[in-house]
Parts: C-alpha cells; sequence; structure tokens
C-alpha cells in the first residue's frame, strides 16, 4: 500500500509539473468559463438545461461544482483538481493495464508526458475529453486480463464506467465499439455464450447512467430539455456546414502537428503489436486507438481536446515496444525517442508560457476588457443582487463578475439564436451559409430577461469578441426594442456597451462619467 501511494504522489507530482500554467491561469479556454457559469447555476440550486443550456452533458458541471466545493470558488480548484487526480489518476489506470510494473510505468510517463505535450489552451484546460477518459480508463482496465468475460461483475462494472464517461461527452461512446469488436473477434479466447454475455453485461451496464440521468430530469420536470440540449442539439453541432478549404485549413494546423508530436507513440504501435500480451488485447487497444478517431473528425472542427481521447490508447499500444527500447542497453531507437519526448514537452512548455504570459495576446480569453468591464459592473450601485445578460460569446464577463445571469443562454452561439456556428469562421465572416435561427428559443430568451428583471446587458458586438460583430442588436429588433425601453448607457470599455436597467439607477451614479 504504501509503495502504491508513492507511485500515485510521484504521479500527481508530474502532473502538477506538466499543468503548473493551468494552476497560474485563471481562464485557460474559453470554454471553461462557459462551464463554470453552469457549475454556478448547479451550486444555486438551478436546474441543467433549463436555467442553464449548452450541449455539454451533467457531469461536467457536477465535477465543476464538486471541485469548488472542495477547494474554494473559481477555476483554481477546477484546474488543481485536474491536474492532482484526473490526470494522475488517468494515469494509474493506464499503468494497471499492464501488470508488469515496467510496461505500466512507461505507459502511465507516456500519457502524462505527451497528454501535456500540445497546445495549452486546449491540452491545459478541464475539457469534457480530460474528463471522460477517467472513467473509460478504469473500465478498460477490467477489460485488461484474457480471462475477463468469465466475470459478470467486470463485464457490468466496465460498461457502468464507459456510461460514466458518456455523461461527461458522449464521444467515449466509441470506446464501447471498440470492446465489443474485441469480444466478437474471432481469434479470442473463450465460449461464444461468455462472449455474448459478456456483451450485454457491458451494454447493460452502459446504459444504466443515461438511464439514471433521465429519470433525474424527469423527476426535476426538465427532461425534454435534456434530451433536447445534451442530446438533439448535438446533431445540429456535428452537422457543420464547413467549407473544404478552412477544413484543409483546420486539419493541417492541428492533426498534422499533433501526429509529428506523437509520431513516437505511433511509430511504437506499429512495431510492438506483437509485444501486445494476448490476440484480445492487441484487438482492443488497436479497436481504442481507431474508434478514438471518428470523435476527432466530428464536423471537421479538428479542435486539438478532440484529440485528447487518443492519447490513453496511443500509450498502451506504444508502451511494450518503448519498454524494449528503453532497457539497459538503451537502443539507438530509445535515445532517440527520449530525446523527441524531451524535446516537444520543453518545447510545448515554453511556448504555452510564452503565449499565455508573453507579449503576443494569442488568446482572447487573456484580454484584460474583460476583467475591466466586470470591475465595472461591480463598482455600479445596481451591482448588489444584480443579474447580467452578455450579448455574444464572452462568459469571461459572466465568471469575473460573478453575477447571476439574467438568461438560460450563456453559451451564445449554441442557442441558435443568431447564424453563429462555433468552429466555423467562414460562417461567421459570412462566407458561408450561417445556423438556422429557432424562434422558440428567442421567445426563451425574451421571457428569461422578463422574469429575471435582468440589471445588465453587455453588449460585445462593437468589439467584435470572438466575431461577434456580425451580430449588433440591430439586427434584432426584439432585444433592441427591449434593451432601448428598459436600459440607459452606463459604459463603453474598449468597444464593449454596458447598458443599466432604468429603473436601478439613482441620483448618486447618474451622473458618473
Amino acid at each position: 500500500m504504501g509503495r502504491r501511494l508513492m507511485w500515485i504522489g510521484a504521479l500527481a507530482l508530474l502532473s502538477v509539473a506538466t499543468r503548473w500554467l493551468s494552476l497560474a491561469v485563471d481562464v485557460v479556454d474559453v470554454d471553461e468559463a462557459c462551464h463554470i457559469v453552469g457549475s454556478w447555476q448547479l451550486m444555486r440550486g438551478g436546474l441543467l438545461y433549463t436555467d442553464f443550456v449548452d450541449n455539454k452533458p451533467p457531469l461536467l458541471y457536477a465535477f465543476y461544482a464538486a471541485a469548488q466545493a472542495l477547494a474554494g470558488r473559481g477555476l483554481f480548484a477546477v484546474h488543481l483538481a485536474t491536474a492532482l487526480c484526473v490526470v494522475p489518476f488517468t494515469a494509474l489506470a493506464v499503468s494497471a493495464c499492464y501488470r508488469q510494473r515496467r510496461t505500466g510505468l512507461i505507459a502511465a510517463l507516456t500519457f502524462l508526458l505527451y497528454s501535456s505535450a500540445f497546445l495549452g489552451h486546449d491540452m491545459l484546460a478541464t475539457n469534457a475529453e480530460v474528463l471522460m477518459v477517467l472513467p473509460a480508463s478504469w473500465a478498460i482496465v477490467l477489460m485488461a486480463d484474457d480471462d475477463w468475460t468469465a466475470h459478470r461483475g467486470r463485464a457490468a462494472a466496465a460498461g457502468f464506467l464507459l456510461g460514466i464517461g458518456v455523461l461527461f461527452k458522449p464521444q467515449i461512446a466509441t470506446w464501447i465499439l471498440a470492446a465489443l469488436v474485441a469480444l466478437a473477434w474471432p481469434a479470442t479466447a473463450s465460449t461464444t455464450r461468455e462472449r455474448l454475455r459478456a456483451a450485454s453485461l457491458l451494454i447493460v451496464g452502459a446504459i444504466v447512467p443515461t438511464v439514471g440521468a433521465l429519470l433525474y430530469f424527469w423527476a426535476r420536470g426538465g427532461l425534454s430539455a435534456f434530451v433536447y440540449w445534451a442530446g438533439l442539439h448535438n446533431l445540429w453541432y456535428a452537422d457543420n456546414p464547413i467549407t473544404g478549404i478552412e477544413a484543409a485549413t483546420r486539419f493541417t494546423q492541428t492533426v498534422i502537428p499533433f501526429a509529428l508530436v506523437t509520431s513516437p507513440l505511433w511509430l511504437a504501435s506499429w512495431r510492438g503489436y506483437s509485444l501486445l500480451h494476448s490476440s484480445r488485447w492487441q484487438i482492443l487497444v488497436i479497436g481504442l486507438i481507431v474508434a478514438s478517431v471518428p470523435p476527432a473528425l466530428l464536423g471537421f472542427r479538428f479542435f486539438p481536446h478532440y484529440l485528447i481521447q487518443l492519447y490513453v490508447p496511443l500509450s498502451l499500444s506504444s508502451a511494450p515496444w518503448l519498454e524494449q527500447q528503453l532497457t539497459r542497453p538503451i537502443t539507438r531507437a530509445g535515445r532517440w525517442v527520449l530525446v523527441w519526448t524531451t524535446i516537444v514537452v520543453a518545447g510545448f512548455g515554453i511556448a504555452n508560457a510564452l503565449l499565455y504570459f508573453g507579449p503576443f495576446h494569442v488568446y482572447r480569453e487573456r484580454d484584460p476588457v474583460f476583467r475591466s468591464v466586470a470591475r465595472r459592473l461591480l463598482s455600479d450601485s445596481c451591482a448588489r443582487n444584480g443579474s447580467l445578460f452578455v450579448w455574444g460569446w464572452a462568459p469571461m464577463i459572466y465568471y469575473f463578475a460573478d453575477l447571476s445571469p439574467g438568461s438560460r443562454f450563456v453559451a451564445l452561439p449554441q442557442a441558435q439564436l443568431t447564424g453563429y456556428i462555433p468552429g466555423n469562421l467562414s460562417s461567421n465572416r459570412g462566407e458561408s451559409p450561417g445556423a438556422r435561427e429557432v424562434p422558440e428559443h428567442w421567445d426563451l430568451l425574451m421571457k428569461d430577461l422578463d422574469r429575471s428583471h435582468v440589471t445588465f446587458i453587455v453588449d460585445t458586438a462593437p468589439a467584435n469578441v470572438f466575431r461577434w460583430g456580425r451580430y449588433p442588436l440591430t439586427k434584432y429588433p426584439r432585444l433592441l426594442r427591449y434593451v432601448e425601453t428598459s436600459f440607459v448607457p452606463a459604459s463603453t470599455i474598449a468597444g464593449i456597451d454596458i447598458y443599466r436597467r432604468r429603473d436601478c439607477a439613482t441620483a448618486a451614479d447618474s451622473t458618473r462619467p
């Protein structure tokens, strides 16, 4: 037990050492600011997909809320929980797939190092992909032995863990298909009856968490909203009308560099396929790699965090060959792998630090204007018990101001109120068709604003924050009329307009510039 605790502690230290940036930067990625606002609504007793809508499954927000309950309010607590718990215990699962200590050690280190050796904006943020692979990796541990099909509990538990992963992000469900293929493969050693029973228990176990979520939202009166936003809405999101040129550009900018950085792992997987300890394990591990490719292709957005799902199976498939090359005397190939790994880990560590703290101002999340807007809101005499609605895609304002959202629509790119399509620059520039606007969502928005008697409305369109400049208030008469009738201009900061409700103004601050 003492040795196991030391191993976990070493993994945690290495995780913090490679992910220190997430502990130094408040908002690593814009999505995090949105996720934490959703968790705050959950912590206030609100109902996801009714009081806050996005296309992410519920356990993402539950994790954010749990991390803050343990370590304090804010994204630092979320990043700390990710670095100290999620990533190390995923690495521990990777190592546990191999009973040989050295192979497991190499697999765990491979996962920890390479999962941090890319753009920190995606890989170091607490995205749903980072969270979903934790339970899914432990499901793979249960299927690592050849005789796992003979144990009913293992099959059901593995399915249950994969089902938990689905409630972080549905893409991990492709690993269920990989497990079923491994069961059906004729080279596997077990009776047909055992394999059918294991497949049935795996499927049933995977369904149970989703059924539980459906029952929960049904009991809370939000079943239809949950099914729509976490289910049907994702079909719209996946159907991205991206141009071929933009898709090819994104592929070139993301997938090719990722393949280059992880090239030692692909080579080791190819060269060491026969070293995997059994035919069933071979089919399962290679199946996990293959099954992780389609999620990376969804919508042809090629966001780097879509590739996180590949790190676990690549680490598993490459570890046996890497062990051979790194066992003394270290081979020439082993030395090359060590040098390359050092270069990419150190290189991206330095590059990510420069991108966030250097003079380049690459990431809009680091723009001080969001803190400035938040300070202006909080300094207003109407801020006490006030609420906020941001017209645009700038959840950092909600985060830094920490005012209650005046509407369920915080993630406006997902709201289908405008033609904005996430991950589609040509559409946002007006060069290709945009999203379909849903009139019913406009009805929900206006009802929300009336019901909450929203205190502040912040318009980011004039500043073109995250390309919201194509959607000025003048294009949306209902919202424009509402603002002109009930609000007065309060401030403009770097092009971002702040409006305050008329009936909350006082004589003292009516003279404030």
